[in-house]
């Protein structure tokens, strides 16, 4: 077992990128990028906003969309305090991470 989590821990973590809703939706976005030759999937059933990049030929970090702010580089692990804490209107989060 501790050898299967060092040979895991040693592969790099995939891209994830998290749409911003205010200025998009997560398929618009799919649809754009893929346009641009970006091969991604739906990060997991439990997020609607995540998009797992696998493989792309122009920087991610780089596009339009992103320079426009439709999407951010976010790991998936920082999208879960989002769904476990489920912040309602006029409440505020302090993300100290």
């Amino acid at each position: 077992e501790s050898l299967e989590f060092i040979d895991s821990s040693d592969k790099p973590r995939p891209l994830v990128i998290r749409t911003n809703t205010l200025k998009a939706r997560r398929k618009d976005l799919a649809s754009a990028l893929m346009k641009r030759g970006v091969n991604l999937d739906p990060l997991a059933s439990w997020s609607k906003v995540g998009l797992k990049i696998s493989e792309s030929p122009v920087p991610i970090g780089a596009t339009p969309e992103y320079l426009s702010g439709m999407y951010m580089l976010q790991s998936a692990a920082s999208m879960c305090p989002v769904l476990a804490l489920s912040p309602q209107p006029q409440e505020r989060v302090l993300d100290m991470s």
